[in-house]
């Protein structure tokens, strides 16, 4: 009997022990698991911040944000890569993340005019755009084109105030790649109007592509967006979604040449300024609206102020 029974918790301890042993395994395999993913999931954060360019202010004097440099390019390219040429006249470091940055600004002298620059900027993959863009190409005066090559992420952006105020030498701005989805501030974004309210930069940019992806429903500031684009014959305005937007002071100010804007797709139920909103243009023949063109609440004090039309059309949309 005792001899039975020593077996029996002889076999329960070796059970015992076997089940220990299993489940230590287990555990061990599912820790290092985990941990695996930890450091994937680690790492992709890390690698996805190293390609955030870090952002400028209105009076930033660095890098290719110099007066100097702000005159002098003519031209500027987003890459893929971050790989600085041997013939770049200079480099910089302009990533969000300056320890572990991986975005990289040059500049080349320009093929036709060696007094002035080409610019590239590049991350692996392409850069991702800063939370805030204001300013990114602010009072570059001289730039004829900006090149952004699906490799200029914009999703994360929310600001993009003065983001391409008083380029005066544009002709086209191709924004067909940018998703604005989460900005909320578009004042004076391509605004060629100065800071005093009877002077506009004479400029040239006569045509502005939007894609499907250029959103916005969250914005609440378009404030002055296109004053002063005196050349500027047509703006394709249908996939615009103003619910949100509180300021629309000054938002077609000085727009000379525009004949007719339709303004359908427009929601001004929560905008509360409208000043000068349509003055100065004096080509303007026709603005039409749709049943969400809401007034009652709104400051429309000289919204068409030597304008071509003295109120908006409804019923046409």
């Amino acid at each position: 009997m005792r001899r039975r029974f020593a077996r029996r918790n002889k076999k329960q301890g070796k059970i015992i022990i076997i089940t220990s042993i299993c489940l230590l395994l287990v555990m061990t395999a599912g820790y290092s698991a985990f941990s695996t993913h930890i450091n994937i999931t680690a790492k992709g954060n890390i690698l996805k911040q190293d390609r955030v360019i870090q952002s400028w202010g209105r009076y930033s004097n660095e890098d290719f944000h110099t007066d100097y440099y702000r005159e002098n390019i003519v031209s500027a390219t987003f890459l893929d890569n971050n790989n600085v040429p041997d013939n770049a006249t200079e480099s910089w470091n302009v990533s969000e993340d300056k320890n572990h940055g991986g975005v990289m600004a040059w500049v080349i002298q320009n093929s036709e005019d060696n007094t002035k620059y080409d610019l590239y900027i590049g991350a692996n993959k392409g850069v991702i755009a800063n939370d805030d863009s204001s300013y990114l190409f602010s009072n570059f005066r001289t730039v004829e084109n900006i090149n952004f090559n699906d490799n200029f992420d914009t999703n994360q952006a929310t600001n993009m105030q003065n983001m391409f105020w008083n380029c005066t030498s544009l002709t086209t701005l191709d924004l067909s790649s940018f998703d604005t989805r989460n900005v909320t501030n578009m004042y004076a974004m391509f605004s060629m109007w100065n800071a005093n309210p009877d002077e506009i930069a004479h400029n040239n940019l006569i045509s502005i592509i939007f894609g499907d992806n250029f959103i916005t429903s969250n914005v609440t500031n378009m404030r002055s967006m296109f004053a002063g684009l005196e050349k500027l014959q047509s703006l394709d305005l249908s996939t615009f979604d103003t619910s949100n937007v509180t300021n629309m002071f000054h938002m077609f100010l000085e727009c000379q040449s525009l004949t007719e804007l339709n303004l359908c797709s427009f929601n001004t139920s929560k905008v509360t300024d409208m000043k000068r909103m349509f003055g100065n243009t004096f080509k303007l023949t026709g603005v039409y609206v749709g049943p969400n063109w809401i007034t009652s609440q709104v400051d429309t004090t000289g919204i068409f102020g030597n304008s071509g039309v003295s109120s908006v059309t409804t019923g046409q949309c």
